[in-house]
């Protein structure tokens, strides 16, 4: 019984953390405009939230079917997914950081809140890693 307590409790965060990433990216998307040469210069992590809509859905679908087979997708199955997720997790770590650190430096309040949800969710993500699928 503690076993399906455990499952149930895996899914829930794994919905919560991919509802987080999905559509704060999305958001993200829709109102921060893109210009490419604002993104070279200014390190406008603009194409994050692409990375964010992927990542986002994968969680969202694995927290609902419990299929990994898109996480298995994504992250390798071989020898090597190790690594793969260990990389990952700096992924994770450096980008939410990154992300909540250029909110900072960003006009309006919702956009900035969206900053920092999706640079939480990126944290999040990376240390579910660890206990998720």
């Amino acid at each position: 019984m503690a076993n399906v307590d455990t499952t149930v409790k895996k899914r829930l965060v794994s919905i919560l953390i991919g509802s987080l990433m999905f559509f704060s990216s999305v958001y993200l998307i829709d109102k921060v405009p893109f210009n490419l040469f604002q993104m070279i210069a200014t390190f406008n992590p603009y194409i994050l939230y692409y990375v964010g809509v992927i990542l986002g859905a994968e969680r969202i679908i694995f927290g609902v079917t419990n299929n990994k087979r898109l996480y298995y997708l994504l992250m390798g199955e071989g020898d090597l997914a190790a690594y793969v997720v260990f990389s990952m997790f700096f992924f994770g770590i450096f980008m939410g950081l990154y992300i909540g650190i250029y909110a900072l430096f960003l006009q309006g309040l919702l956009v900035k809140l969206a900053e920092v949800a999706n640079g939480v969710s990126y944290v999040l993500f990376a240390v579910a890693l660890w206990a998720l699928p």
